[in-house]
Parts: C-alpha cells; structure tokens; sequence
C-alpha cells in the first residue's frame, strides 16, 4: 500500500506563483506515468495557504486543480491583491506620518501596514469553494488542511486545521494546533506578510503570516499522519546576485537592505532548516540497526524537496517598473530598487511576472521527474 502523502507549501508572496508551476509539472508527470498524485494532507503557510487551499476545493481531480491555480496566478494583478490608488496610499503614508510623529501627544495607534488588503480578500474568497473543501472530506480525498498563523498577541504559532475525524491535536509550548472550519479569515490571516499586509483578526485574535516564528514548517503535515513529503520552497539554494552584491558592498546597509534580510529570515529560511533536519533525523534513523527499529519511534521519512533554479529577487527588480509608482516612490524611500529586490518580489503580483514563475517552476518540475516518479511510487 503506498505511504500516505502530504503536500507542504511555504510562504513568499508572490513568489507563490512558483509553487503553482511544480505543481502542474507534477500533474503532467503523474498522467503520463499513470499514476494518480493523492496529496492526503495539504498544509500552507502565507502565500502556501492560497494554494493549499484551493487545492482542498478540487483534490478530487489533481488536473483540474492545477489548472485552476495556473489560471488564477497567470491573471493576477497588483490591484487585486492590495489597493494602489493614490487616495488610499496617501492616507496610509498620512496615518504613519502622523500619528508616528504625535502619538506620544495624542495616544493613537500607528498605522497597521504598509499596504491595505481587501482585494486580496475578495479574490480569495471569489475563488474558494468552502462547501467543496467540506464535501472532499466527506468523499474521502483528502485527510486534512492545515493553514499556519501566528498569534501576535502570544508570539504563538497556531495551525488552524479542518479535516476528517480523529485526526491528531499538538501543543508544542509556542506552536498547537486548533481545530477549525477554514475561511477566508484564516488564509488571510496566514498571507499577511508583516510591515507590509495589516493584522487579520479570527475570532477575537489578530494573526499574522505563518512563517513567522514556524521554525518546523513540515511537521503540521508530519504530526496529522503523513508519510511521504512533497515540499516546495520558493527561494534558490545557491547564492544570488541580490546576496553577491551585498558581499561586495562594503557601505552600511539602506533601510531596504535590512528589511530584506529580515524579511528573508522570517519567511524563506525556516523551510530550508526543516528539510536539512529531516536530512539529519534520516540519516540517524537509517543509521540505527534494523533490530532496534521496534524500541524507538524513529523512522525515516520519504521526501523531495523542489526549490528555484532562478534567482527571483534578481527577476523581480527587472520588472519592477511593473509596480505602482507611488509603491516604487515609498520603496526608493528606503533604498535602491537592487536592495528591495526580495521585497519586490514579494509584491510584484503582475500576470507577466508571475507567469515567468510558473514557467520556471514546471521546469524545475519536470527536471524532478524521476524523483517525483519515485515519491509518488512509495
């Protein structure tokens, strides 16, 4: 019988678009090897959470469910995704002048974000079949969807999942799990990316993006019973033009350049780091004698792990004439579009851009072949 499945998806804005573009080299693959793709346990965070999600809405047919997500970022554009209009942006830029130079006079709050998000809202939820996701339970496709947040009110990690009975429950100190019927709430809360999407509150909470602080991204789909892994990561292993020009700059860093390293750590990093721990915990595990196996809970773990050939922050500042100008205006306010690169790409939600991605994600896909042959086999 072969091992339960599990999808991981992480986060990175835009760059969401790559995950999209595996995943249809991954639905090519399995049709024409014959072998039906079953992602039993589909787990995102941030711009993960908008594709896992929309996976669950059409699990029942893995064709139709890659196309869907392929149609939906082919067309995307800025202005679906946060307003750009000069009357909002200015009030934005008035609130935090404002109440950032009189708030110790006056007591307000400052401003939230950078950018106001509603659109984004609408497109999830013009785009999302939640009745569907419901029903795929009920028929037995899929196990479980698991959407990453944090608490910014605890500092804690919540995964909000919704999916069969009797699924396991964690809580890990900083990190547990709830219980759930996921909304739109939930997956905007999980994309909200920090310093540049507001706060979404769920319930009675403000929630933030999921990759904040989730230093194990792969085991919500681990701890719900997943037995094999495809993981999709949305940033290139070797070094990039962005980090070989801050090598060679010798300046002190703009404001943009420390944004982006912050950014980088918050969001990239943590997916890397697990799967160089599922490396390691493997390597022990297929280390300890075969008559020990039943005296210990270790087992290895079937994964793969598909990242970026291309360097997309070096892509995204190529179009970054592409944004809005009054958002090019407030990033060349903190630097150089070369050291908001990684930002950029993060924002840049233009069908021209994305579509690139995608592009490159098939690629790397289908580059995957075998292996993707393999993993599915197990």
């Amino acid at each position: 019988m072969a091992k339960k499945m599990g999808l991981v998806l992480s986060g990175g804005g835009a760059r969401g678009a790559y995950q999209v573009g595996v995943l249809a080299a991954v639905q090519e693959i399995s049709e024409k090897s014959g072998i039906l793709p079953r992602f039993e346990y589909l787990s995102g965070v941030s711009a993960g959470a908008i594709n896992a999600s929309s996976l669950a809405s059409n699990c029942e047919n893995f064709k139709n469910a890659s196309e869907t997500l392929v149609k939906l970022w082919s067309g995307v554009t800025i202005d679906q995704v946060f307003s750009t209009d000069s009357i909002t942006m200015g009030k934005i830029g008035f609130q935090w002048m404002s109440e950032l130079s009189l708030g110790s006079l006056t007591g307000t709050t400052p401003g939230r974000s950078l950018l106001e998000t509603s659109p984004l809202r609408s497109l999830i939820h013009n785009n999302m079949d939640y009745d569907k996701v419901a029903q795929n339970f009920k028929d037995g496709h899929l196990k479980a969807l698991a959407i990453t947040a944090i608490n910014y009110a605890t500092s804690s990690t919540v995964t909000f999942v919704q999916g069969q009975d009797q699924l396991p429950s964690w809580d890990k100190g900083r990190k547990h799990s709830e219980r759930t019927i996921i909304s739109t709430d939930h997956i905007m809360a999980s994309s909200a990316i920090p310093l540049l999407f507001p706060p979404v509150q769920v319930d009675d909470r403000f929630f933030g993006d999921g990759a904040v602080r989730n230093h194990a991204p792969c085991s919500p789909a681990i701890y719900l019973g997943a037995e094999k892994l495809l993981v999709i990561g949305v940033r290139r292993q070797a070094s990039t033009a962005y980090e070989e020009r801050a090598h060679q700059n010798v300046k002190a860093p703009s404001v943009a350049r420390v944004i982006n390293t912050i950014l980088n750590g918050v969001l990239l990093d943590a997916i890397e780091q697990d799967i160089d721990r599922l490396r390691r915990l493997n390597d022990y595990a297929m280390a300890i004698p075969s008559e020990q196996h039943q005296k210990i809970a270790l087992r290895p773990l079937d994964y793969l792990f598909i990242s970026p050939s291309a360097d997309i922050g070096e892509m995204a500042v190529q179009k970054a004439h592409k944004l809005p100008r009054i958002v090019r205006y407030l990033l060349k306010g903190l630097g150089s579009l070369e050291d908001a690169s990684e930002i950029i790409s993060y924002l840049l939600f233009d069908p021209s851009f994305c579509s690139d991605l995608i592009e490159i994600g098939y690629k790397d896909g289908m580059a995957k072949k075998e292996e993707v042959i393999q993993l599915l086999l197990k």
